[in-house]
């Protein structure tokens, strides 16, 4: 009897259940049918993705500036030693002229969060070497992968977080890049060769504790604690700071994004030798604002512009030290097609102090304000490869004694280079 019904049921079924839509995601049907082999479920190893990518190219400048380095310093790397007025000077993460350089060589491994129908848990890894992981390091109070490296290349763990979240709430600890600029250190997400001013005075990375909280489809707000501005994990100054968020899409077109960090660094007053930390202070408080707005103007045009101001306060027994900077940094990006895309960005950016490490502003009291105007493009000829040509133009009307570029006797200069992405 029990064969002649489950029979009737399996021929049954096929009509009745003709309209009903599977779930490959959940691995659930809405109606389950006995008659069918059981759903294979989806294993932890299927949840993981692995991604890299290798970085590499080359950027020069008209003066024929090369690479200069101060005596070495026992307690400073000897990349830290480079003279900051030397080479292609203030280019963020492009100062090496005239040499093939490998600026990425990216791996890592993430899983990430699906709380959509309850708790979930995730997590993410992220490591580089290259010439640009130097900036990445926990080079805030040189613990952790500070070291890990010589000469100009070096290894660094970019991220190493975990995540939980549940529903609309998620939670995230470990180490981590806060996002508080348009362009993205990895190299795969950002349009341009180089980067902009506003790269220097930002928070790069960050250990800490977040909580994100989505309100809606279009509202999500970020707070969290951290061990101060690139500190690793043991935070040996007892450093402290806050970073915030604020996305909002008022149109699917249009986004906003609101950042905030505020923090307090300890030096002499915690650790005596703290100069070797390269904190000449006893305490300084820092704050850092970016408000960053990017349309989409149709399926070819997409324009970023992005504000931001910060400053800082040092105290050296009765001394008192501020420095502050701000800027504006926009980009208009056109894509001829599938293969092809060409980009404008142009930025201003005011410094006072040792924003830029330069004494020299500090002392003329006036601060300074840097210009660029920097033209490129995208070919990207399949899935796996990305070729980005770009030249470069940077001036100041800063005339104390000092100027930025040629070993710090010209006002301007001339950048061409590029780089290619290949990922797997």
């Amino acid at each position: 009897m029990f064969r002649i019904l489950t029979a009737a049921i399996c021929a049954a079924l096929p009509l009745l259940t003709a309209d009903i839509v599977f779930s490959q995601q959940s691995c659930e049907p809405i109606f389950f049918n006995p008659c069918e082999p059981a759903c294979k479920q989806t294993s932890l190893w299927d949840k993981i993705s692995l991604y890299g990518w290798v970085q590499a190219g080359i950027s020069v400048n008209n003066h024929g500036s090369t690479n200069r380095y101060n005596d070495a310093d026992p307690n400073v790397p000897c990349w830290r030693q480079l003279d900051a007025l030397s080479g292609n000077s203030f280019l963020f993460m492009s100062k090496a002229p005239s040499n093939f350089t490998v600026y990425q060589t990216w791996l890592g491994a993430k899983k990430d969060l699906d709380t959509k129908r309850g708790f979930d848990w995730g997590f993410q890894v992220d490591t580089l070497f290259g010439t640009d992981a130097n900036a990445t390091q926990a080079f805030g109070d040189q613990r952790f992968d500070f070291d890990w490296g010589t000469g100009d290349y070096h290894f660094s763990f970019v991220q190493l977080f975990a995540e939980a979240g549940y529903k609309n709430l998620k939670f995230r600890a470990g180490k981590f890049g806060p996002a508080m600029v348009h362009e993205a250190l990895p190299a795969p997400m950002t349009f341009f060769h180089s980067f902009s001013y506003s790269c220097y005075n930002t928070v790069l990375t960050a250990s800490g504790v977040t909580a994100e909280y989505k309100l809606s489809d279009r509202l999500a707000v970020t707070g969290g604690w951290t061990t101060g501005m690139h500190n690793s994990f043991s935070n040996r100054f007892s450093d402290n700071g806050f970073v915030g968020k604020v996305v909002f899409a008022p149109t699917n077109n249009v986004n906003l994004a609101y950042n905030l960090y505020l923090g307090k660094s300890n030096g002499y007053n915690k650790v005596a030798n703290a100069n070797d930390f390269n904190r000449d202070y006893d305490t300084a408080t820092h704050a850092v604002q970016t408000l960053i707005c990017t349309v989409n103007i149709s399926k070819r045009w997409f324009y970023m512009i992005e504000g931001q101001w910060g400053h800082n306060n040092y105290e050296l027994g009765v001394n008192k030290t501020r420095t502050n900077f701000r800027g504006i940094n926009q980009h208009l990006i056109y894509t001829v097609n599938q293969r092809w895309a060409v980009g404008l960005r142009g930025e201003w950016s005011y410094a006072k102090g040792t924003v830029f490490d330069l004494p020299h502003i500090t002392n003329g009291g006036d601060g300074g304000n840097l210009y660029s105007l920097t033209l490129g493009a995208n070919w990207t000829p399949n899935a796996w490869l990305i070729v980005r040509p770009e030249i470069r133009y940077d001036w100041t009307d800063y005339d104390n004694g000092f100027k930025p570029f040629a070993y710090g006797t010209k006002a301007e200069q001339l950048t061409a280079g590029g780089s290619f992405v290949v990922k797997f």
